[in-house]
């Protein structure tokens, strides 16, 4: 079943966010931290500016009106600090409201930075000013930052800038400084010296312009690239979530793309068939359209054998299977990749967008790089997920058989126990031993066929009963009961310590519960030597519930502790001292706690005892509830 990631109104919405995206500037953290090294730079540009004044006042003799000048500095360094400030809390608020922030301070900084230049060039001799070049500067530094048209947009302006300046200087609307004694004082009424600066202004900032964009356009296409590879490459290492590898897989590249949709569609048992695996920004109709078939669809079959197909117009190509519907959805290009893994292709990658010829080779090698990533992290998903199918058959397999190895085993053991009552007649005493035997057989192989059923029942996910509040101090109070008599015959002391201040509550499964701690008392009895002791402790923490089984029997050697809790190990002293067990009651406990969200830990001496401590947590919700491991 797909994976939808998207509907047309989110389409729609990206598609808006992609029409003005030329008017808005790359607001994320880069971005911010680049403003804020541009607002740095201006600080030595506010003082350069009364630098510069002073030399060229003080030094080289030039009449220039120095008061404006500092002026100038100074409302640089005003301004500067504003906006530094107002940069750096922006870049503490969550998105979008940062992104919408630091947007509005660029277009503000940039149309302060033109105005003080432009008047910074006014004051050092207008057209004839060797501060033009400022201008080209500020050219560069804003294709720099924006993307899109906003820089050409902002050259247009610099050079109609300069142009109202030189036409108020000729008209004689405001006063020129000739700042150069060397340079005609006239030069700035003329004609042809005006229209010289202003094309070599205009021709010079374009240029620059378009060179700096270009580049800042290819190194952040790049940088976004380069970004979504590694994160593909971290989510399919890191994931055996099948689901989260294709959302991770068709989301990035669509983002990486500026693409409005991807699609990833993957082959099913037959190999015949090209089943919707998840989708991004696709509408429900068109993902309801149905499975491709390869055999109808000359364009499945063609991607099989390249390293990536481009369908610059949809509407004239015939090698799609749904086209009509395709054209519907308005696509009208798509980008093509096959998914192979190490033996065979698993399924097909498709980016799709709005407008014709929207891909080239360059994108197509990198949508093949994150397919082959992808690749990688869906095999390793579908092998998790074959593994745990495979898990799952082999409990229920044994849940099945050992539940019929039940009936039969009862059955013996009643007969057993008949026989021994003499129900069947008298028995010699060689027969009682030998039929006493046989019972003791047949009650540990009962024994093993119950904790098999346990085990299989503690690895499925079938029939889970949702976890609730349970009175864990009552629970444990009933096993205590429980135990007493067993205890008393071996001469064991039992003990339980209760918090006096109130219940515990804790959240789980009852029979669970009992499970658990019905298994760890009985081990700490039965592995503990007559006129031993067993105490159980339950306290109440801030988070966890904390319940320690303590006994003073024969311990566990520490070089055995780490696979204490696998199936059907027993430790070596328990083996050699003839003690019954089948070597699965601590691996059910385990998986019982994990399926609790708790924990269990172990601490034994030889010779001096074991303790088991079980932490549980207290309250239940959705990602509390106990579910299958």
């Amino acid at each position: 079943m797909a994976v939808a990631s998207g509907n047309p109104a989110e389409a729609a919405t990206r598609d808006h966010d992609l029409a003005v995206a030329p008017l808005l500037p790359l607001a994320n953290g880069d971005f911010a931290r680049n403003v804020q090294r541009m607002i740095v730079v201006r600080f030595a540009a506010g003082f350069g500016v009364f630098a510069a004044t002073v030399i060229c006042v003080y030094w080289l003799r030039l009449p220039l009106p120095e008061t404006w000048l500092y002026s100038i500095g100074l409302f640089i360094l005003l301004f500067n600090i504003a906006l530094y400030e107002l940069t750096r809390r922006a870049r503490t608020q969550p998105e979008p409201a940062q992104t919408q922030v630091i947007t509005r301070l660029v277009v503000a900084q940039v149309a302060v930075d033109w105005a003080a230049t432009a008047l910074f060039i006014h004051l050092t001799g207008g057209i004839s000013s060797p501060a033009i070049v400022l201008f080209l500067i500020h050219m560069m530094m804003v294709a720099i930052l924006l993307p899109g048209q906003s820089p050409y947009i902002y050259a247009a302006l610099g050079v109609g800038a300069t142009l109202v300046i030189a036409l108020l200087e000729r008209a004689g609307i405001i006063p020129h400084y000739t700042v150069i004694p060397a340079l005609p004082d006239a030069l700035h009424l003329d004609p042809v010296f005006i229209l010289a600066q202003l094309t070599f202004l205009a021709l010079i900032g374009f240029i620059t312009v378009y060179l700096t964009a270009t580049t800042m356009k290819l190194l952040r296409e790049r940088e976004r690239q380069i970004a979504t590879l590694l994160r593909t490459t971290q989510v399919v290492s890191s994931s055996l979530s099948l689901d989260e590898v294709m959302e991770s897989l068709t989301r990035s590249v669509a983002q990486a793309l500026d693409a409005p949709a991807a699609s990833l569609r993957l082959f099913d048992s037959s190999g015949e068939r090209l089943e919707m695996a998840v989708a991004h920004g696709l509408s429900q109709d068109y993902l309801d359209k149905g499975p491709i078939r390869v055999s109808q669809s000359p364009l499945d079959q063609h991607v099989m054998n390249q390293p990536w197909v481009i369908i610059d117009d949809v509407s004239r190509d015939g090698r799609l299977q749904y086209r009509d519907e395709v054209l519907a959805e308005g696509i009208h290009s798509m980008l093509v990749v096959p998914v192979a893994g190490r033996q065979r292709v698993l399924g097909v990658l498709r980016v799709y967008a709005y407008q014709p010829g929207a891909f080239d080779e360059k994108r197509a090698e990198f949508v093949r790089a994150i397919a082959q990533q992808g690749a990688l992290g869906l095999e390793n998903a579908l092998a998790h997920d074959a593994l745990k199918q495979a898990d799952q058959q082999r409990s229920e397999f044994v849940r099945v058989a050992t539940h019929e190895l039940r009936s039969p085993v009862a059955g013996a053991q009643s007969l057993i126990r008949a026989m021994l009552h003499s129900l069947a007649g008298d028995m010699t005493e060689d027969q009682r031993d030998i039929t006493r035997r046989i019972e003791a057989r047949l009650d540990a192989l009962r024994n093993l066929v119950d904790d098999l059923l346990d085990l299989a029942a503690s690895q499925t996910d079938i029939s889970i009963t949702p976890s609730v509040e349970l009175h864990l101090d009552r629970i444990l109070q009933n096993l205590m009961s429980e135990w007493s008599t067993q205890a008393a015959e071996k001469q064991i002391t039992l003990e339980m310590n209760l918090p006096t201040a109130s219940q515990v509550v804790v959240c789980g499964v009852e029979t669970d519960l009992i499970r658990i701690f019905d298994n760890l008392i009985g081990n700490a009895i039965k592995y503990t030597p007559p006129g031993g002791r067993v105490a159980i402790d339950l306290a109440a923490g801030p988070v966890w519930v904390s319940t320690r089984v303590a006994d003073s029997g024969i311990g566990i050697p520490e070089d055995e502790l780490p696979r204490l809790m696998t199936e059907f190990f027993r430790a070596s002293n328990a083996r050699h001292a003839n003690i019954p067990g089948t070597g699965l009651g601590l691996s059910i406990v385990r998986r019982l706690v994990t399926r609790h969200r708790g924990t269990i830990d172990v601490q034994s001496v030889p010779g001096q005892g074991t303790t088991f401590t079980v932490r549980l947590p207290y309250s239940c919700g959705e990602s509390t509830a106990a579910t299958g491991s």
